[in-house]
């Protein structure tokens, strides 16, 4: 996974950029290509918001893949502080998803964050992190078929500040979709901050 965000100058909009790569499997059974690019802009120094516009591409496991792709429109805002030396940041995300073959959806979706530094470099350069979060996602929709509740995510991962904007995590996430049984997932993901001059 690429995250990225691009400063637009000396004012308080930035771009974020956003690629996913993921599989059924561990380095096979293509399952998902996300992208997501969106315009930000900094509210105050402990909020930001986005509007943003997503292309996810889909495959099914195994043969045939049966693929379908979604366009996703969201809104979201971002508040961060600190607890002590650890990062927190709050995550509300409201998206309108227009998935081929089904109907118009809405989803909202809720993560907390929290980075913890584990050495004296804190969250900045040369600094090591374990970086946890758990995401709630609800289905807001009219169709009796669709759940109210989708899906929660937990992840717990360690994390490496190369600069200070540029990072490298490696986690574990655990998720549970519906009422199915929950799967885990191996992740892997570099977080980047341009600044545009």
């Amino acid at each position: 996974m690429y995250f990225g965000q691009t400063k637009i100058k000396t004012s308080k909009f930035a771009i974020h950029h956003e690629l996913q790569l993921r599989d059924h499997q561990l380095l096979g059974d293509h399952n998902q290509t996300l992208l997501r690019v969106g315009l930000q802009y900094q509210v105050k120094p402990y909020l930001t918001t986005t509007v943003g516009y997503g292309f996810i591409y889909n495959e099914r496991a195994g043969s045939p893949n049966n693929p379908f792709h979604e366009n996703r429109i969201y809104q979201e805002a971002l508040f961060s502080h600190k607890l002590q030396r650890t990062g927190m940041r709050h995550r509300i995300r409201l998206e309108e998803r227009f998935v081929e073959g089904k109907d118009f959806s809405g989803r909202f979706r809720y993560c907390i964050f929290a980075d913890i530094p584990f050495t004296q470099h804190g969250l900045g350069a040369k600094g090591w992190y374990a970086a946890l979060y758990n995401e709630i996602f609800l289905n807001l929709s009219d169709d009796d078929g669709m759940d109210f509740f989708d899906r929660n995510r937990a992840y717990l991962g360690a994390g490496y500040k190369v600069s200070d904007a540029l990072g490298i995590q490696i986690g574990y996430m655990y998720q549970n979709v519906g009422t199915t049984s929950g799967t885990s997932h191996a992740m892997l993901s570099v977080h980047h901050q341009i600044k545009w001059k």
